[in-house]
């Protein structure tokens, strides 16, 4: 890059500072351009600061964000973004019952030998216990009022643009969007906090009633979750029940790698469901399978109430039907700040579009490559070297695309060619979630969202991430391998509501599995087994 154009999402670190992009990857999982990044890092920094201000972890004036990354919870390297582990430690120590450690042990599967040792405090208790049922009381009443306010938005201000909205100065309607950004995003982080909660205290039931099993079985069957009802109404769309455009009117701002504002949704090309409309309409009818799932969790929920002491049962019940309602939340909170993202990325097209006609950009999307900040200086006549930015930073992204970050690293992390991947010699893989019982089937491997692919019956989903987009693919795959993300991920979502066996968190799935492979996926065990390489099994018809 020229030396006199910054790299905004190259990043920056002290040598000591451990990071990793665990679980942020599926949030924005293309690598992201300046601008993506300018409506993501300073939000969601405060979002999460926000959520611990919530329960009471932090006091008010905490949640501002430092000048310094290498104090902040997040940051940006080479477009991923990663969490700054020993940061978010020293947050977490604050919250009564919950060593940091066990933090990093969720996190990362393990606790580094040389981790420095961070001390849990009891100092905030008294503010927790007074702040923290009321907000677990009202946070779905609140990211529920906030997806409805953002879905009318969506509706008059991009899918259906009215002419007040059409004549209000892009820029205008791109700090707008980043502020419902952080309206949104900010609430899904008090819900997401909340399902952490929920799901350690379910694992805790499970193993009490001697099944500690049980605990991914007691999360699944929920019922009401919106990418199930996604999924139903594309199959629903393919057997001719319901209109493109009624489908687009509710979920057109789903697409691939939906999280990056610089891509392409369904309002704007689609393409994609189209095909996966028809694909679904030779399937079963997802809500069917989902009867099915919910049939299953409630055998779940016999078996561990039968191994619960009487006195604690109905505690348990409540647990349950509190924690349904959260995975419930956490999904219409995921569909608010997609919104707002999608909102964000027609004002930047639109800004592009504008720039385009005055001779300083010469297509619109090149606006993806400036920062809200240098947007604003553009509007105002005050960046005169765009186009040599824009160059600059284009070439740039190519180059870290074509590159590989590893999940955990300190300070700056070293980037690998993808070509020189190789893992020829391993034959099995494990995840950090998992659920659903034991399938055999050839692995499809997709790389990027929008990848071509044809699943037939029997196939597995290998990816690397997905996000609510990926829905409708997901419920034509046999089972799902998942490089990146978590129990509460949006596979894994999926996965349980329609009862399709998965494996998330193996970290290099995509890597071990090849096309063909002939795999067992043990979603009870959470371990991936290559059966018969493809080039074996051919080398053998041959």
């Amino acid at each position: 890059m020229s030396a006199t154009v910054s790299d905004p999402i190259r990043g920056t670190s002290e040598p000591d500072r451990y990071w990793t992009s665990t679980n942020l990857g599926e949030a924005c999982p293309d690598v992201m351009s300046p601008m993506c990044w300018s409506i993501w890092g300073e939000s969601a920094e405060w979002s999460w600061l926000y959520s611990m201000y919530a329960f009471g972890v932090i006091p008010k004036k905490a949640v501002v964000v430092s000048p310094d990354v290498n104090d902040r919870g997040l940051s940006c390297f080479y477009g991923r973004q990663a969490f700054n582990v020993d940061a978010i430690k020293e947050t977490m120590a604050s919250l009564p019952g919950v060593s940091p450690d066990d933090f990093e042990r969720d996190l990362m599967g393990s606790v580094r030998p040389d981790a420095k040792k961070v001390e849990s405090s009891n100092r905030r208790l008294p503010i927790v216990l007074a702040k923290a049922p009321g907000t677990a009381m009202r946070t779905g009443k609140r990211i529920r009022k906030l997806h409805d306010r953002m879905y009318a938005k969506w509706l008059k201000v991009v899918y259906e643009p009215d002419l007040a909205a059409q004549d209000r100065p892009a820029i205008e309607r791109l700090l707008e969007a980043r502020q419902d950004f952080v309206d949104v995003f900010s609430v899904h982080c008090v819900v997401r906090f909340l399902f952490q909660g929920g799901q350690s205290g379910l694992a805790a039931a499970a193993e009490k009633a001697g099944d500690a099993a049980l605990a991914a079985d007691l999360l699944a069957g929920v019922g009401g979750v919106l990418e199930t009802t996604m999924t139903d109404e594309l199959w629903r769309l393919g057997h001719h029940e319901i209109s493109e455009d009624e489908f687009l009117r509710k979920w057109g701002y789903h697409g691939p790698n939906e999280g990056n504002p610089y891509t392409t949704s369904w309002r704007e090309d689609p393409t994609p469901i189209r095909y996966l409309a028809a694909a679904s309409a030779a399937r079963e009818r997802p809500n069917d399978r989902a009867a099915r799932a919910q049939d299953a969790a409630k055998e779940a929920e016999r078996r561990l109430l039968a191994g619960t002491p009487a006195l604690q049962r109905p505690a348990i019940r409540w647990l349950l039907r509190r924690m349904q309602n959260t995975i419930r939340t956490l999904q219409i909170g995921k569909a608010g700040y997609l919104m707002a993202l999608d909102e964000a990325r027609a004002a930047v097209k639109a800004f592009g579009a504008e720039k385009v006609q005055l001779g300083q950009f010469d297509e619109p999307d090149d606006a993806f490559f400036l920062t809200v900040e240098e947007c604003q200086q553009l509007a105002a006549g005050e960046l005169p070297n765009a186009r040599e930015i824009v160059r600059a930073r284009r070439a740039t992204r190519i180059e870290y695309k074509n590159m590989e970050m590893p999940l955990s690293f300190v300070g700056m992390p070293t980037l690998t060619p993808k070509s020189d991947w190789s893992s020829a010699d391993i034959l099995e893989v494990t995840g950090s979630a998992s659920g659903g019982g034991i399938v055999e089937g050839r692995a499809r491997i997709v790389v990027e969202a929008d990848d071509d692919i044809d699943l037939d019956p029997g196939d597995i989903l290998v990816c690397r991430f997905t996000d609510p987009g990926w829905a409708p693919l997901m419920a034509l795959a046999d089972a799902l391998v998942i490089d990146i993300g978590t129990s509460a991920s949006h596979g894994a979502v999926v996965a349980r509501e329609l009862g399709i066996p998965f494996v998330i968190g193996t970290g290099n799935g995509t890597r071990v599995l090849r096309e063909g492979d002939r795999i067992l996926v043990d979603g009870g065990a959470g371990v991936v087994k290559v059966l018969e390489r493809a080039t074996d099994r051919e080398a053998t018809s041959a």
